[in-house]
């Protein structure tokens, strides 16, 4: 990434898409140097549009995650009260 950086830098326009700001570059790129490096050329003649959004992908993870969720639930609360159907009063009253 850095070199494609460097080669188009002031030559060619470039535009980067990424979900991590400029200051947590650093997990990027090996070297402090290099991220700073990197980051200097990007910003330098730049037009950033910082979109504070929430993900798509991760907002639908957690939708199909409440759903599978709710579904366990379900069938936990069926599964218990048919155990309870066919008990004995006794049994019925301490564990249902």
């Amino acid at each position: 990434l850095f070199e494609l950086i460097c080669a188009r830098y002031e030559r060619k326009s470039i535009l980067i898409t990424a979900n991590q700001p400029f200051g947590e570059w650093n997990k990027v790129f090996p070297d402090p140097a290099m991220t700073l490096a990197a980051v200097d050329r990007l910003v330098h003649h730049a037009t950033i549009f910082e979109m504070n959004v929430e993900s798509y992908r991760r907002r639908s993870a957690m939708e199909a995650k409440a759903k599978a969720s709710q579904v366990v639930s379900l069938r936990d609360n069926q599964r218990k009260s048919s155990d309870c159907r066919g008990a004995s009063i006794t049994r019925r009253i301490t564990a249902c």
